[in-house]
């Protein structure tokens, strides 16, 4: 062997043995280990996903109110009427109240499926 490659050979030899009593070597396989199961483990943001974890109550008021404020501005169009506006904002009560009472109930079927299993 030539001197140079004696050399090279010697200095690898050299770095991996100082790597392999490297005191920080275990601490940094343990901190990549867990940010690969941090990166595993964080899911990705999803609108269906958090709409499907609201309660049916508070999705069956959202959409009472929508068609309620719906018919508020589509009811004085049509009827031209001073009780225009006081009825379609009664509407819009009735049908969040029933939008309201009908997530219960859907609420209610779902807590008595789970008891059920």
């Amino acid at each position: 062997m030539s001197p140079s490659q004696d050399q090279e050979r010697l200095r690898r030899l050299r770095d991996r043995q100082l790597s392999s009593r490297d005191p920080q070597k275990m601490q940094r396989q343990m901190h990549g280990r867990i940010a690969r199961k941090q990166r595993r483990s964080v899911e990705s943001f999803s609108l269906g996903r958090m709409w499907s974890e609201i309660p049916h109550i508070w999705k069956g008021a959202f959409y009472g109110l929508t068609l309620g404020v719906l018919a508020l501005v589509l009811v004085p169009m049509v009827w031209a009427s001073p009780w225009a506006v006081p009825c379609s904002a009664g509407v819009a009560l009735m049908l969040s109240t029933l939008g309201l009472f009908i997530g219960r109930a859907q609420d209610t079927r779902d807590s008595l499926e789970d008891l059920v299993r």
